[in-house]
């Protein structure tokens, strides 16, 4: 009968809006993880390299490397003040904490974004697609 065949649509409808929201919850949880990765080697390779230089050719590819073992593509993070890279989807600030005079210390703050190229997220939250991860590296010495 009719009442039967609606019932069924129903279902069917409620189990597929069920398993989008699951799916997209998987995706942002596989996403904030690599966020979460990548921010951390990106403050490691920093502490290595003594500090940050936007021209530093090869501290940007080992950075990019990284970011390519892990899957992570996040375009377009611009952070006001930061000194961002676009195309990868990173930025770095100097963040300058130094308590004692004598010795020119300085911390660096990292920011990843976690990619929400889901659809249905994308539609019902736009404001998250700024969802950013932050983390500042230990004090650098200046030489």
């Amino acid at each position: 009968s009719m009442r039967d065949a609606f019932g069924g649509i129903v279902n069917i409808t409620f189990i597929v809006v069920f398993m989008v929201i699951v799916n997209g919850y998987l995706a942002f949880a596989a996403n904030y993880n690599k966020a979460f990765r990548v921010k951390n080697k990106i403050i490691s390779l920093i502490e290595q390299n003594e500090g940050w230089d936007k021209n530093n050719t090869e501290l940007k590819n080992k950075i990019q490397t990284e970011m390519k073992q892990v899957g992570y593509a996040v375009t377009n993070l611009s952070i006001e003040g930061y000194d961002c890279d676009t195309q990868w989807g990173y930025c770095v600030k100097e963040t300058n904490n130094n308590q004692s005079t004598e010795i020119n210390k300085i911390t660096y703050e990292v920011v990843t974004a976690v990619n929400i190229d889901i659809p249905i997220l994308r539609n019902f939250l736009p404001k998250l697609s700024a969802f950013q991860v932050s983390g500042t590296t230990k004090a650098i010495t200046q030489h």
